[in-house]
């Protein structure tokens, strides 16, 4: 899954000086370099008192750890390059929220990652809701754009089917992470919505079949997102510019040392 990693703005950003009696550790984790050849997509499993991570970059464990969006962290290049199987466990069941923190002091103690914080100016879009309010249906066809609030706990999920983009128990700010990376410009989220969310976008009016004649089926992404978006979910995106938190890597080894 693409990181559900993905993901924010909304949400506050932890201080990050990072003494060692400040954050709570794993009893035991183990931090595996992945061969080049070897990579595949990167994954995040977490469960009460255990983490799980694979072919992660440092950015990703830092976007999951800190819940910022990965253009939020400034660093080396090879924080996108180099990638690692990360298996960690607690002492006890741990929640989520006790799961970043004890990731951030891995990170501190298994890479000796010593980071700032620090403030930007940049062009951005604000996720905002529309003037009608979000647009909430009941479950049922795939008719029409299903907008629920999740009932209980689970992983998020961003997917596709033959008609519909699907996202499954995200927060608005994963929302927001994910339509930085088409408009290729940061988004925040504004709306103001704090739950948990299960949508669907129907993307039937947007899908057109290649002109190759392969039979090949394209969407029009810029579509979805200033058309479908407000007309299905009731959001909306407002371009501007707006002073936007940063990591920003002070130190960190490319190798972790020894398990």
């Amino acid at each position: 899954m693409r990181i559900a990693l993905p993901l924010l703005l909304g949400s506050c950003i932890a201080a990050v000086a990072q003494p060692p009696q400040v954050y709570p550790s794993f009893e035991a984790a183990s931090i595996r370099t992945i061969e080049p050849g070897l990579r595949r997509e990167a994954t995040i499993d977490d469960e009460p008192g255990r983490l799980t991570m694979r072919s992660v970059t440092l950015r990703n464990c830092l976007d999951w750890a800190y819940e910022v969006q990965p253009f939020q962290i400034s660093g080396p290049a090879w924080i996108d390059d180099s990638r690692f199987n990360i298996q960690a466990s607690a002492a006890e069941p741990a929640n989520i929220a006790r799961l970043r923190l004890m990731l951030r002091t891995l990170l501190a103690e298994r890479f000796g990652l010593k980071l700032h914080q620090e403030r930007r100016n940049l062009a951005v879009y604000s996720l905002v809701v529309a003037p009608n309010g979000p647009k909430f249906h009941d479950a049922g066809t795939k008719d029409y754009s299903k907008f629920l609030q999740s009932i209980g706990d689970g992983p998020n999920h961003f997917g596709e089917e033959k008609t519909g983009l699907l996202a499954e128990h995200v927060r608005m700010s994963d929302i927001a992470t994910e339509l930085s990376h088409p408009l290729q410009r940061p988004v925040i989220d504004k709306t103001g919505l704090a739950g948990y969310y299960d949508i669907r976008i129907d993307i039937t009016a947007f899908l057109a079949t290649t002109a190759d004649g392969d039979g090949r089926v394209s969407m029009d992404e810029m579509s979805i997102i200033f058309s479908a978006l407000p007309a299905q979910l009731g959001l909306k995106l407002e371009p501007g510019k707006d002073s936007v938190d940063f990591l920003v890597i002070d130190s960190a080894d490319k190798t972790p040392t020894e398990n």
